[in-house]
């Protein structure tokens, strides 16, 4: 039997994840997601504009990293992604990233140098397509359909770009007051520690939701 076409607004999305604390936690994760990426991301630039005066060996560290990030990911999601979600569940899956960004953040605080920045960089980009991503979809099934195809594009599109332009002024602001790369680092520790938090909300979310589907309830509406 074919579904029943959606209708409604194009802005339906938008005032959804407004009235609904868990879609708006939701479009949160990813903005913090993307905001320490952008952070992590200018940290980079800086380290290898220092660290390589030539062009030619800063690009063959970037395809280093790239390589180490692609192997290390495949590894992981062949043989323990799927294994770690069923073993510990969703909320530790989707928690993993964030946890290893706030050592991640400590680690170059303490010690601003390229080698730290890689390793951080790898790991956290690997966990990010291993764990982080598969474990965010999981928190999508539990929307009514309406949600999962007008909130989940807004939250997909309009989440990043956010992210990304928050990330970028915030850094920017912050280098314009003065703050070097340690100061910018320490401050994402308790930046991070929040995102943990909604992690772990939205994980319980979405336990809680998937039970209540579970017990026949036709399309739980994602309110409270």
């Amino acid at each position: 039997m074919a579904e029943k076409p959606i209708g409604g607004k194009f802005w339906d999305g938008l005032t959804n994840i407004c009235k609904s604390p868990y879609l708006f936690g939701l479009f949160l994760f990813i903005l913090l997601y993307t905001l320490t990426s952008t952070w992590t991301y200018f940290q980079q630039s800086e380290l290898t504009k220092t660290g390589f005066v030539d062009k030619a060996a800063r690009t063959a560290f970037f395809a280093k990293l790239d390589l180490s990030v692609n192997t290390l990911t495949l590894i992981l999601q062949i043989f323990v992604t799927g294994r770690l979600m069923k073993l510990l569940g969703v909320t530790v899956t989707l928690l993993f990233m964030p946890v290893l960004s706030l050592f991640g953040f400590a680690a170059m605080g303490l010690a601003p140098i390229l080698s730290v920045l890689a390793a951080f960089q790898i790991a956290r980009r690997a966990s990010t397509f291993a764990f982080m991503r598969p474990a965010r979809e999981v928190l999508f099934t539990v929307l009514r359909r309406e949600d999962k195809y007008k909130a989940k594009s807004f939250i997909d599109t309009f989440g990043y770009r956010c992210g990304d332009q928050f990330g970028a002024w915030s850094y920017s602001g912050m280098h314009a007051l003065g703050l070097g790369f340690s100061a910018i680092s320490y401050i994402g520790i308790p930046l991070v520690a929040g995102w943990c938090a909604l992690g772990v909300w939205l994980g319980r979310k979405q336990h809680a939701l998937a039970l209540a589907q579970r017990r026949e309830i036709p399309e739980v509406a994602v309110t409270t």
